[in-house]
């Protein structure tokens, strides 16, 4: 209406050039009239964009997300939402102890470094390798010094009881020289001496990998030794081998006698290295206890697991038809020596180290003894759609999508395994509800009922070098993000230990751009002195100082007796933000829409006392490499009394306060509105605590 009169105004003032001004002005106002209603439309319009498309917690996006399952967009660790006590955060954190004191490294200072921070456990490797051949001790000098420094400094240390294949057990390493050419594939190698071989424990190792005695002498004939396997690496005439005889031979069934021999070794050596670990905590005068892990990785350096490994052609055959049933075996066997010595291993917790990187075995097929199912959650840098790895794919609806659309994006975060892109997500084990794999692994952190099994990451990380970051100070920024992201997500969603890989670089020479956790001038100083730095502000990584930035916060007001049984359900009731900013675009459809930010906006409650919460929260961006900028968030969270709480947020990465706006104090919730990154921030909240 107004527009048809302006219009008929117009047309009327275009024969009086006197009124031509007029014209223009009314045009003009109109004009601006028209853009300001064109805004106000749209920002209504992406305001109600900007609330999340269901529930932020709701157990189907785990229960659904079973084996063979794959989606972009459901989040499995959405699937449930519990309140952890601080005590969790704080014991919970740990660093492998990848340092050596016999190369000049002072294991007292750099245990001392990872304390004054906040550290709470260690790794240390005690392999079955490290047994003296005669069975009655540890050679490892280094070993009882790290267990020495970590009882001196009250960090507990986690054993790993591992038998990689380069020293799988006692054994003598020793060289013979080959008297005849021996060409790829050769079953027969002459040597100039043959005494002291074993048929079966003797044979040629470093062959393929590090790997001793990977290929078993079977036969001796005058100096001709016949091989379990073709050679796969010639042999000239004149060459010195390098062999080993083991002690006992790789793992085979456990029906049979030999398979027997070696299980009753692995048990003996497993008492070895807890009266190894009591010593050496006896000789420090400090803080006892310690938990053992058992073996590393299944796909890793686990050749002594299968005695076919050896042998070509196979030469036993397992139950069920593979060598899955010595990983259970050995747990099994680990947990009976636990039992046949209480005093000995009174306090010791057990994990199961074997599924570090395979998602067989689950809470419901390990012994009583063990309470922990064990993961290593590393993740490497992935381009979407060329690295999709397929599956039964679910779509944002939570349908089968057979449509073969992939979106495009670059996937490099800590949370990779908590997402569905890949089905062997750690939800499974980490999270509240059971799920059976084929009917025979059984998962679900309860799945035993009241005698839960909490997960433990015993090694993660994420390394800027391998990112193409090559600068030093990037580096030290991405491992500080990537230090706070990995530690509140999985303390906060069922992980009770978090042990990072690790304290110093694997490759020294790549320094702070590598892995390592402890600053690479620290590492300097430790070779030189023997005193704790006065000032160690200059030698403190970002990653350590945001650790000791968030220990702190914790710890402020600590009620150490709660439990997660005993601590306040906080529920997210209303998610929104008027920026709709994407981790990746959709294709428009309802299947295939965009996945916005707050899709995956991360709350993670932990609860210090009666009245005093600290919640890390931040955006979990799919590609960590680049900071995320402030954006913000309004959350309605229920469970709180805000009407005289007071409320802050503190950023631990830059030590400073954030400003916030609270839109709503009620008897049992709190509305507010927050900035966010893709690093966690700390919503505090404290309910007797007036407002300043």
């Amino acid at each position: 209406m107004q527009q048809t009169v302006i219009c008929k105004r117009a047309q009327k003032c275009a024969h009086d050039k006197s009124n031509a001004n007029d014209i223009r002005r009314h045009w003009r106002l109109l004009m601006v009239f028209l853009v300001w209603i064109s805004i106000v439309l749209s920002a209504g319009k992406e305001a109600r964009g900007g609330e999340l498309t269901g529930a932020y917690t709701d157990p189907s996006y785990g229960t659904e997300m079973t084996f063979g399952r794959t989606s972009h967009y459901i989040q499995p660790w959405r699937g449930y939402l519990e309140t952890m006590p601080a005590s969790q955060f704080i014991d919970g954190v740990g660093i492998g102890l990848n340092i050596h004191p016999e190369d000049g490294e002072n294991a007292d200072l750099i245990v001392q470094h990872l304390a004054k921070n906040g550290v709470k456990l260690s790794r240390i490797e005690i392999g079955w390798g490290s047994v003296n051949w005669d069975e009655t001790g540890i050679n490892s000098d280094w070993a009882g010094e790290l267990v020495r420094a970590c009882s001196k400094w009250h960090v507990r240390p986690v054993i790993l009881l591992n038998a990689h294949h380069g020293g799988p057990c006692p054994a003598r390493f020793f060289e013979r020289g080959v008297t005849a050419d021996a060409p790829v594939g050769s079953r027969t190698v002459t040597l100039d001496d043959v005494s002291g071989l074993v048929i079966g424990r003797s044979g040629f190792s470093q062959l393929t990998d590090y790997w001793a005695a990977e290929v078993l002498v079977t036969a001796i004939n005058g100096n001709t030794v016949t091989l379990s396997k073709p050679l796969p690496k010639a042999f000239a005439v004149g060459q010195r081998v390098p062999m080993a005889t083991l002690k006992y031979a790789p793992f085979s069934p456990v029906e049979t006698a030999l398979g027997q021999e070696t299980l009753a070794g692995w048990q003996r050596y497993v008492r070895l290295v807890a009266r190894f670990v009591r010593d050496n905590q006896a000789k420090a005068g400090g803080m006892t206890g310690f938990d053992m892990e058992a073996w590393n990785e299944g796909s890793f350096g686990s050749g002594f697991l299968d005695l076919n490994h050896y042998y070509s052609p196979p030469i036993v055959t397992y139950p069920g038809g593979n060598g899955e049933v010595n990983m259970l075996d050995i747990v099994k066997a680990t947990a009976r020596t636990a039992e046949a010595d209480l005093p000995l291993f009174a306090g010791v917790e057990f994990g199961d180290g074997f599924t570090n990187t395979t998602p067989w075995h689950g809470a419901g097929n390990l012994p009583a003894r063990f309470t922990a199912i064990n993961k290593h959650p590393y993740s490497g840098v992935d381009e979407m759609p060329k690295s999709d790895r397929g599956g039964v794919r679910i779509d944002a609806q939570g349908h089968e999508d057979k449509s073969g659309w992939v979106p495009t994006y670059t996937s490099n975060f800590p949370e990779y395994f908590a997402s569905a892109i890949q089905t062997e997500h750690v939800i499974r084990d980490m999270g509240p509800f059971n799920e059976e794999v084929y009917g025979t692994w059984k998962h679900g952190r309860y799945y035993r009922g009241a005698d839960p099994v909490w997960v433990w990451c015993t090694e993660a990380n994420k390394a800027p070098n391998e990112m193409g970051i090559t600068d030093r100070t990037a580096a030290l920024d991405l491992k500080a993000r990537g230090t706070a992201r990995f530690l509140c997500f999985y303390l906060n969603k069922g992980v009770s230990k978090f042990i990072f890989y690790a304290a110093a670089p694997n490759d020294k020479s790549l320094g702070d751009t590598e892995l390592g956790i402890v600053q690479s001038n620290f590492l300097d100083y430790a070779k030189i002195h023997t005193a704790y730095p006065q000032d160690d502000a200059s030698y403190t990584s970002p990653a350590l100082m945001v650790i000791r930035r968030m220990v702190a916060q914790f710890k402020n007001g600590l009620d150490p007796t709660l439990t997660l049984q005993s601590t306040r359900k906080l529920t997210v009731n209303g998610l929104s933000d008027t920026h709709d900013h994407t981790q990746f675009i959709g294709d428009g459809t309802p299947a295939h829409p965009n996945l916005y930010n707050r899709d995956v906006f991360a709350f993670l409650p932990f609860q210090v006392n009666r009245s005093k919460f600290v919640i890390p929260y931040y955006v979990i961006t799919r590609n960590m490499r680049p900071a995320l900028p402030p954006e913000n968030y309004t959350i309605d969270i229920a469970g709180i009394n805000s009407q005289r709480a007071r409320v802050s947020v503190y950023d631990p990465l830059n030590d400073s306060q954030i400003p916030l706006a609270i839109k709503e104090r009620g008897d049992s919730h709190l509305k507010v509105q927050i900035s966010a990154t893709d690093a966690p921030r700390l919503l505090i909240v404290d309910e007797n605590i007036a407002p300043r």
